[in-house]
């Protein structure tokens, strides 16, 4: 099996100096399955911001994740993240969004599978698989008032109040917490009355380099606070974008989460979704939905010719086989349900599979001949139910992508090595509760005001944790 080394987490999140910025490569489809799919490299070295978010309307509490970048020396690392109540401030294992990636992971693409029992349609069929409290002030300096101070992880933290952007920004200045922006962002959230989190490197947790430098890795930091919305503070970060960024978010809360209006992710999953259901067995109300769709995304784009949309890349409401994973990684990390099927498909066991084949073979045949008998001891050795789940729909019959009644549909595969640290998501991630995933290329002059999180309505909640043949537009 192919073993790819999973690098140290990079990318970062409101850092007011210098930012990384790009785009995922998107990956073709067609793959190994012991491939990685969407994750790996992509979600733990490229995004320029990253959180992971929870959320819980109703105690209106959110906690927010996020891994500053560091690179070059220490005195030019600064960070100032508002956020509208007090916020309680805690170390994040290091490893947290290495860990989310690699859970994340897509499973492969469905496989149509030949039950002929031929021996020239099955060789044709394995040619063609692709799988193998109050505030207690401490300080006062030009109407700053700092209510809390301590060192989180490798960082020194504090949390401010301001009564106005000139004395907080001379506050700034003068203990040396460097931040690249102007007074008119920070006066947009002193109007809000927002709290103000200070941080810069604790040189007592960072190793000393032979120049004199610091370096190491910045530990994830949690900051949990009371909300009245799911919010993220994206105007502030748009100091430290030159162009543009690559934003990714995990959110987990009772229900599905998008991004409202025209940043929802529904604008390119849905045409993905239902371009391969017209594969498959989309229904005229699912052909309407998709005209509609590509008509409104041409339209916008035809309008605006750099607008991108949001990619969901894995959703999925978190059920007794996704803690499993948790608890023993090596033994259940493959297999994590089928994702979405067509309406009237069903998951079968193995021995049903191969019982129907075995009836259909004799009805044409008198009795099962030697290569057939072959062909079935294959299929038992390379459908089991450790390697993925064998789906049936009638109505796919000569149709579309999965043109057969039986489709193969794969676990996951990785080295053993990269996922036995999924035990550390325990305590952080929780069954019963969504966990959806997506990335928006943010443009600077989109970053005009914070995001405000909205919930996906409970009939159009969709499971996403498999790959399809299509790519979102």
């Amino acid at each position: 099996m192919k073993s790819t080394k999973i690098t140290s987490v990079s990318g970062m999140a409101l850092i007011m100096m210098l930012a990384g910025y790009g785009r995922q490569a998107m990956q073709s489809p067609v793959e190994a399955a012991c491939c990685y799919f969407s994750a790996k490299d992509n979600d733990v070295n490229q995004p320029g911001q990253k959180a992971f978010i929870t959320w819980d309307p109703q105690r209106k509490l959110e906690a927010f994740t996020v891994q500053p970048k560091f690179e070059g020396n220490a005195g030019d690392f600064g960070m100032v993240i508002p956020t509208p109540s007090r916020p309680k401030l805690d170390e994040m294992p290091r490893d947290f969004f290495k860990d989310l990636a690699m859970y994340t992971i897509l499973m492969p693409l469905p496989e149509p599978i030949d039950s002929s029992l031929t021996e020239r349609s099955y060789r044709a069929e394995a040619k063609g698989s692709m799988s193998d409290g109050a505030a207690l002030p401490m300080g006062k300096s030009n109407h700053v008032r700092v209510v809390e101070s301590g060192v989180v992880g490798s960082l020194d933290y504090k949390i401010i109040l301001a009564d106005d952007a000139s004395g907080l920004f001379e506050w700034l200045k003068s203990n040396k917490y460097s931040y690249g922006g102007d007074e008119t962002t920070l006066q947009f959230y002193i109007k809000k009355k927002s709290y103000f989190t200070v941080m810069k490197i604790d040189p007592k947790q960072m190793k000393t380099a032979s120049n004199g430098s610091y370096t190491g890795e910045i530990t994830p930091t949690r900051f949990t606070f009371s909300s009245s919305l799911c919010f993220y503070p994206l105007k502030i970060t748009q100091l430290s974008v030159k162009d543009k960024t690559d934003a990714l978010f995990y959110v987990q809360a009772p229900n599905q989460m998008d991004l409202p209006g025209d940043w929802s992710w529904m604008h390119s999953f849905r045409p993905m979704y239902l371009t391969y259901m017209l594969g498959c067995s989309a229904n005229p109300q699912q052909q309407t939905e998709l005209n509609s769709r590509t008509e409104w995304l041409n339209t916008k784009r035809a309008k605006e010719s750099n607008y991108e949309t949001t990619k969901l890349e894995w959703a999925k409401s978190l059920g007794a086989a996704e803690m499993k994973v948790l608890e023993d990684p090596q033994k259940n990390y493959g297999l994590m349900g089928s994702g979405d099927l067509p309406p009237g498909a069903k998951v079968m066991a193995l021995s049903d599979f191969l019982q129907e084949i075995k009836t259909t073979y004799l009805k044409a045949n008198k009795q099962i001949q030697p290569s057939a008998k072959q062909i079935l001891i294959t299929m038992e050795d390379k459908y089991q139910p450790s390697r993925g789940l064998i789906v049936k729909d009638p109505k796919t019959a000569g149709q579309g992508y999965i043109s057969t009644n039986y489709a193969w549909y794969p676990a996951r595969e990785v080295p053993l090595d990269d996922i036995k640290g999924l035990t550390r998501l325990k305590g952080h991630l929780h069954q019963g509760q969504w966990l959806t995933k997506f990335r928006k290329i943010l443009r600077k002059d989109e970053m005009t005001h914070d995001l405000i999180l909205a919930e996906v309505p409970k009939q159009q909640q969709q499971t996403y944790i498999r790959i399809m043949p299509t790519s979102p537009p």
